[in-house]
């Protein structure tokens, strides 16, 4: 009984976590839509997540090595500041229902990473729920309301670009310390992004001045919230919170149960942003952002169940 329940908090987690996850493109928005740049957000995220793990990483700092800067330096570089900096920039300019259902082929393009580097091989069924995914995304972006003329293109290349640092977030987080615990791993990862950002956008240089202004929410529930309190919402429970209950609901489910209960991350997106943001999506969107989530669901299930996946998938975005 202990260890059913021991499986159930650690779904519950997961999926709590990945929801977090989910909602922090949503507050991010409108922390854009106040007058926040979304470099200048990233940067945000990445200084205040520095310094609140920054504690985790001390008790543990002397377990890295010198071969552990490369892989930690190029978690960061790639997986946090592009990767953030590039969703931010993406939703800015689309609805994050669709960018983020292009983010998400992030699996596929590991899995096919895998192939080429590794001889990862995998049953045909996943590499037509490959093929079928890239349908589905391609549904979900000319399905709108005037077609592939009402997005922006610019926005759909920083969400491929996106794309390509998700993918290569879950390479390199493979490869980072095992020696530190998770908190350490990842406040590692933060201390270097935030080091990263400093030359190019150094803390003095962000906009603390507005963030005392309202921002308005204005979906099924029109609010407005402090531009401070939306910034404080992406560091704290769009990204401590969530990687912790992530990475712990995983070392009790395991990461192939893991992957799958984080897919609730594409599927909670939408609605909050339909409900805080009021972005509606058209049924031929909603159709191809559901095969797209149930096709990469079906390529990571097979990568798991054939035990060659090594990489956990924590949505760091």
């Amino acid at each position: 009984m202990r260890r059913v329940i021991s499986r159930r908090t650690g779904y519950l987690m997961v999926i709590v976590g990945s929801a977090l996850f989910a909602s922090t493109g949503v507050i991010s928005k409108a922390a854009i839509d106040g007058g926040v740049a979304p470099l200048e957000l990233a940067a945000f995220r990445s200084y205040g997540a520095a310094l609140i793990l920054l504690p985790f990483l001390l008790l543990t700092f002397r377990r890295l090595t010198r071969r552990d800067l490369v892989p930690v330096l190029l978690f960061a570089l790639i997986g946090i500041v592009l990767a953030q900096g590039l969703y931010y920039e993406a939703i800015s300019r689309m609805d994050i229902a669709v960018a983020l259902v292009i983010v998400y082929t992030g699996p596929l393009l590991v899995a096919a990473f895998q192939r080429i580097f590794h001889g990862e091989r995998l049953p045909l069924i996943a590499y037509a729920a490959m093929c079928l995914a890239v349908g589905g995304v391609a549904i979900a972006v000319v399905g709108g309301a005037g077609g592939i003329g009402s997005i922006s293109v610019v926005g759909i290349v920083f969400a491929v670009l996106t794309a390509l640092s998700f993918a290569g977030q879950s390479i390199l987080g493979a490869r980072q310390p095992v020696t530190l615990p998770p908190l350490a791993r990842t406040g590692a990862g933060m201390l270097a992004a935030a080091l990263i950002w400093l030359p190019v956008i150094p803390v003095w240089r962000l906009p603390f001045d507005i963030l005392g202004d309202a921002t308005q929410l204005a979906g099924r529930i029109d609010v407005s919230i402090p531009v401070g309190g939306a910034v404080l919402f992406t560091i704290v429970l769009g990204s401590v919170i969530p990687y912790a209950l992530v990475i712990t609901g995983i070392t009790r489910i395991g990461a192939g149960a893991g992957s799958m209960a984080g897919m609730a991350e594409p599927i909670v997106a939408p609605l909050l942003a339909w409900f805080v943001l009021g972005q509606v999506l058209a049924p031929l969107q909603a159709l191809g952002i559901a095969l797209t989530i149930a096709c990469v669901a079906v390529v990571e299930h097979q990568r798991f169940k054939h035990g060659t996946a090594n990489e956990i998938l924590v949505a760091e975005l």
